[in-house]
């Protein structure tokens, strides 16, 4: 568990390390706002709530990144986007931000048509969805597409495709690639989830 705050100046709701805008995404949510909420320096929409926490996922792709640097058999586990979402992507992010950042364990299914092995299940504070999370959270085809920079663009997902050197996506049509791209396809487009505390800073 993360330690207590510790606020600069507690009459100021305004301090660095308690920034105004979390707690607006939590009021947001809590008053039944789902769209375009400011976290961080993105815009997030809400996939699911449970308790006092909630799914939530960038509103669009953020960026265009490998899924692994090198085109080699890996898993959500080693690829090198865990490894950077989880590192230089989450340090980007405030302290007040981290605070409401829960860490959580990741389930990493095998693929669900060709039976390619997944891997066993991992610690993140940020990661990508599966292919069933995809299917359950967005049910149109036209609710899963996104452009990058004015064009088109898929996105990754977390799974392997039909061999472990690929990478199940997201087409720009908004179909589920549950075959795959090769890892090391430079124009996958990223689009961070995480699982965000809505509790109220004490």
């Amino acid at each position: 568990m993360p330690p207590e705050p510790q606020p600069q100046n507690p009459t100021n709701p305004r301090s660095p390390l308690h920034p105004v805008g979390d707690t607006e995404v939590t009021e947001g949510i809590n008053q039944g706002k789902r769209r375009n909420l400011q976290f961080g320096d993105y815009k997030w929409r809400v996939l699911d709530v449970h308790g006092d926490k909630a799914l939530i996922i960038t509103e669009d792709v953020i960026e265009q990144r490998r899924y692994n640097e090198e085109c080699a058999e890996v898993t959500w586990e080693t690829c090198t986007l865990r490894k950077y979402l989880n590192g230089e992507f989450y340090n980007k992010f405030d302290s007040g931000c981290k605070e409401k950042i829960l860490p959580v364990t990741v389930t990493n299914q095998d693929n669900p048509e060709y039976c390619t092995k997944g891997c066993r299940n991992t610690n993140d504070n940020i990661f990508l969805l599966s292919i069933d999370e995809v299917n359950k959270y967005f049910n149109r085809a036209s609710d899963r597409m996104l452009s990058y920079a004015g064009m088109a663009c898929w996105w990754w997902l977390r799974l392997p495709g039909d061999f472990s050197d690929l990478a199940a996506y997201v087409s720009v049509g908004g179909r589920v690639g549950v075959s795959g791209y090769y890892v090391n396809y430079g124009s996958g487009g990223v689009r961070p989830a995480l699982w965000l505390n809505l509790k109220p800073f004490n």
